[in-house]
């Protein structure tokens, strides 16, 4: 019996019995089923073997689509929101933080009234919707859509026809080390605070700086190629760009100028970049620059740079913020003699702004703010100006605004200031502001 079964574990058993021809015995039924229970098992055993290198190969593969370079995923994520979530408002920063599809949106709904003036009105000024894609872990799809004022079509009343709908940037992202990304496409100049960051909550008054309209033009897009990341304690931001389109600016600013990355002239490139202090939380400090030709199918080349100096500082109870901006345009005068305008050499403009937390005060109403707020704004467009032109009416103009921010929920905030100017119409301004 012992001999049978030693020769059924290592070789083939007879057929039927132990010689053929013999009738079968129950000795040799019990020696065949043992052959086909052995039989089985080798096969199970070569199935669960090819099942288990098949599921090694998809692991493998799912490290490599995962983690390039064996990083893990979480580093790549941390890499992603430490040089580049810094750069967007919280929301248009989603895609850095997802995997695959995200979006998001913010949205503004503006009541304004001018003291002395009418054209009293209540604007569906802004609705916004962030699309983006992780491809993988090191290349990134994002973009914001803008409807501003509601409509393309005009208004019955007023036979305006301001409304517009815009790709504000869209733009592939690429994560070559975990401190340096590239991008291109339409991209936000990184001038400021506002243009890359320009969501209703994330600044406190209703309406955004007029430094930051007329003299970094915001939103200011442009289509370019370039990269951002973070050396030591400093962030960087380096473009290539399209320039301005200077046949448009006048004696208000330069706003005109931008060309919004529809077909835009690269008859002359410009460059931008931006570096700032970020090593402590809640503070900010640094500068940014724009310089390039803005002279797009005109004799003269109107070279235009821009530089502003920043710094913030939001820690606890308290968002304190300032900015200085300069604009010089070359060629003014020519400029000026050929077409009429009053376009100046210089332009100047800066402010401070302060707010407190009042709900801070208390411990009754928690995840809610309410800021007591103050901005203090001078601007003048036509600082300076060739050929001893004189500075127009309204262009030097300061602006005080205080009022209350309240935040509910962190995706909401309701907005009531006043603004005194020292030329103009006083205008009492409120704002309902989502972002999501």
């Amino acid at each position: 019996m012992q001999l049978l079964l030693f020769a059924a574990l290592i070789g083939p058993a007879p057929v039927s019995g132990v010689f053929q021809g013999e009738p079968s015995t129950p000795q040799d039924d019990r020696l065949d089923a043992l052959e086909a229970r052995l039989r089985a098992v080798e096969g199970d055993n070569a199935k669960l073997q090819d099942e288990l290198e098949a599921a090694m190969d998809v692991l493998a593969e799912a490290e490599v689509a995962g983690a390039p370079g064996g990083e893990p995923d979480s580093e790549l994520q941390a890499a992603w929101l430490r040089i580049a979530a810094r750069n967007l408002a919280p929301r248009a920063a989603n895609v850095y933080s997802a995997d695959g599809l995200s979006f998001g949106g913010y949205g503004e709904f503006l009541l304004e009234e001018r003291r002395d003036q009418d054209g009293d009105n209540f604007d569906a000024l802004r609705w916004v919707m962030y699309f983006g894609s992780r491809f993988s872990d090191r290349w990134i799809f994002n973009s914001e859509i803008e409807i501003e004022h509601g409509t393309t079509g005009s208004n019955s009343a007023t036979t305006d026809s301001s409304g517009s709908v815009s790709i504000e940037f869209a733009y592939i992202d690429h994560l070559l080390t975990d401190s340096i990304a590239l991008r291109g496409g339409t991209v936000l100049v990184p001038l400021g605070f506002i243009n890359e960051r320009h969501e209703p909550t994330t600044f406190l008054p209703a309406a955004r700086p007029e430094t930051e309209r007329r003299i970094i033009p915001s939103t200011w897009r442009a289509n370019g190629l370039g990269g951002y990341g973070q050396v030591g304690p400093l962030a960087w931001t380096g473009y290539a760009l399209n320039g301005l389109n200077g046949e448009e600016f006048d004696a208000r600013g330069l706003r005109g100028g931008r060309q919004k990355g529809n077909r835009a002239s690269t008859e002359h490139v410009a460059v931008a970049a931006r570096l700032d202090y970020v090593d402590t939380p809640g503070l900010v400090v640094g500068a940014s620059c724009f310089h390039g030709k803005s002279g797009v199918g005109i004799p003269e080349d109107l070279k235009t740079t821009i530089v502003d100096v920043h710094a913030e500082w939001n820690q606890g109870p308290w968002l304190l913020r300032g900015l200085w901006a300069q604009a010089m345009v070359d060629e003014t005068a020519e400029f000026n003699a050929r077409t009429g305008e009053n376009l100046a050499e210089r332009l100047d403009g800066w402010y401070l702004e302060a707010g407190f937390d009042l709900l801070s005060l208390t411990d009754s109403v928690p995840n809610q703010t309410l800021d007591l707020f103050v901005r203090y704004e001078e601007i003048d467009t036509q600082a300076s100006l060739a050929g001893g032109l004189a500075p127009g009416a309204g262009i030097d103009d300061t602006f005080t605004t205080f009022g209350l921010n309240y935040r509910p929920l962190d995706q909401i905030v309701l907005k009531a200031d006043y603004t005194t100017l020292d030329e103009g119409d006083d205008v009492a301004r409120f704002l309902i502001g989502y972002a999501f």
